[in-house]
C-alpha cells in the first residue's frame, strides 16, 4: 500500500453517515479486498469487506442511513495488541477508501453483529460503513491549515511542549486530522532527548480502555505517514525515524 497516496488522503478524510444508492464498482472492492488481504496478512487481523450488510439496519445505529456495504475490523482475541492493531491498520483501510473515492466512518457500537463472520476465538472492534456519501463533498486544495472539526492545537497534543525539530510539528499536524472516539484526541507525544513516545491514559472500563488503544493506533499511523518512521506497540510506544 502506497503511503504517499494514504498520506494525501488524510487531509480528504470525513466521516459519513449518510449514503446514496450507487453501488460500489467491482474494480473498487476488488482493490479494498486486495488491501484486507495484504493488512491481514501483516497483521494477523481477520478484517473483512461485506456487501448488503445489515449491520446497520438497527434502530440503534442512529443517525446512519443507507449503508449496504460495511468492513468489520476484528481479529483473535488472544492478540494482546488487538485493539491498537485495529485502529492502526483500519485507518490504512480507510485512507485507502477515502483515496478510491469513498465515503466511511468509524462506529465501535450499536451495529448488529450478526452476519459479520466473527468467530469464537475473535472480537470486533469496529464496523466501518462505507459507500458512496449521500451529500457531496467538497476536498481541500493541498494541505489545509486545519480540520473541518474541532481540535487541540499541536503544543497540547505536544503535552505543552514547544522547543521540538519541525518535522515533530508537522507529524502532529497530521495527527490533528485523525479521527477518534468522540473527537477525545487523548494521545500525547513526548519529545526527549531526540526520541519521540506516543501514549494514552488508562481508564478503569473495559469498553473505554478498547477506545483508546483503537485511537492509538489511528494516531501513531498519521503520525508515521507525515514523519516516516514506525512506533512500537502500546502505550508509551517509541517512535524510530526511517
Amino acid at each position: 500500500m502506497d503511503n504517499n497516496e494514504l498520506y494525501n488522503a488524510v487531509w480528504r478524510r470525513r466521516s459519513v453517515r449518510k449514503y446514496n444508492e450507487k453501488k460500489i464498482e467491482p474494480e473498487k472492492i476488488e482493490a479494498l479486498k486486495s488491501a484486507i488481504s495484504s493488512l491481514n496478512e501483516e497483521s494477523g487481523l481477520t478484517i473483512e469487506f461485506f456487501e448488503n450488510s445489515e449491520a446497520f439496519n438497527s434502530f440503534k445505529t442512529v443517525g446512519f442511513k443507507g449503508v449496504r456495504s460495511v468492513i468489520a475490523v476484528k481479529g483473535k482475541t488472544s492478540d494482546p495488541d488487538l485493539f491498537e492493531k485495529c485502529g492502526y491498520y483500519g485507518e490504512k483501510l480507510l485512507l485507502k477508501a477515502t483515496a478510491l473515492g469513498l465515503g466511511t466512518c468509524w462506529v465501535a457500537m450499536g451495529f448488529s453483529r450478526n452476519g459479520l463472520n466473527i468467530k469464537a476465538d475473535e472480537e470486533i472492534a469496529c464496523a466501518v460503513p462505507i459507500g458512496y456519501g449521500a451529500e457531496e463533498i467538497v476536498y481541500p486544495q493541498g494541505i489545509p491549515d486545519a480540520p473541518h472539526r474541532k481540535t487541540i492545537s499541536i503544543s497540547e497534543f505536544l503535552d505543552g511542549k514547544t522547543d521540538v525539530p519541525d518535522w515533530v510539528k508537522t507529524a502532529v499536524k497530521s495527527v490533528q486530522f485523525a479521527p477518534t472516539a468522540r473527537n477525545s484526541q487523548k494521545t500525547r507525544f513526548r519529545f526527549t532527548d531526540g526520541q519521540v513516545t506516543a501514549d494514552i491514559p488508562s481508564s478503569k472500563v473495559g469498553i473505554f480502555d478498547k477506545l483508546n488503544m483503537i485511537d492509538l493506533g489511528i494516531t501513531k499511523l498519521h503520525f508515521e505517514l507525515a514523519a516516516g518512521g514506525k512506533f512500537s506497540y502500546g502505550s508509551p510506544g517509541r517512535f524510530e525515524k526511517y
